[in-house]
C-alpha cells in the first residue's frame, strides 16, 4: 500500500502546518469574496435604506432645528416686550415722582 506523509519543513524554514493555515486563509478569502458577490442584492438594498434613513434623519433635523429657531425666536421677542412694559412703569412712576416732588417742594 502506498503511503504518503508530508515533511515537517519545506525547506528546512516553513513548517507544513503554516501551509496549510495559509491554504485555508486563501480559500476562506476565496469564499467569503464569492459570499458577498452573490449577495450583491442584498448590499444594494441595504444601502438603498441607509440612504433613505439618512435624508429622512436629515430632514426632520432640519424641521427640529426650525421649530427651535421659531421658539427661540418668540421667546426673545416676548422678552423684549416685557422689558419694554417694565421700562414704560418706571418712566411713569419717575413722571410720577418728579410731579410730586415738583408740587410738595415747589
Amino acid at each position: 500500500m502506498f503511503s504518503f506523509q508530508l515533511p515537517s519543513t519545506i525547506g528546512g524554514c516553513l513548517q507544513t502546518g503554516m501551509l496549510g493555515y495559509g491554504f485555508g486563509a486563501l480559500m476562506g478569502f476565496v469564499l467569503i469574496s464569492k459570499l458577498i458577490k452573490d449577495s450583491r442584492p442584498v448590499w444594494v438594498a441595504s444601502a438603498k435604506e441607509i440612504i433613505s434613513f439618512q435624508q429622512w434623519l436629515n430632514a426632520n433635523l432640519e424641521e427640529g432645528k426650525e421649530f427651535w429657531e421659531d421658539v427661540v425666536s418668540e421667546a426673545k421677542n416676548l422678552y423684549k416686550m416685557e422689558i419694554e412694559r417694565k421700562l414704560e412703569i418706571l418712566q411713569k412712576q419717575q413722571e410720577i415722582l418728579e410731579r410730586l416732588k415738583s408740587s410738595v417742594g415747589g
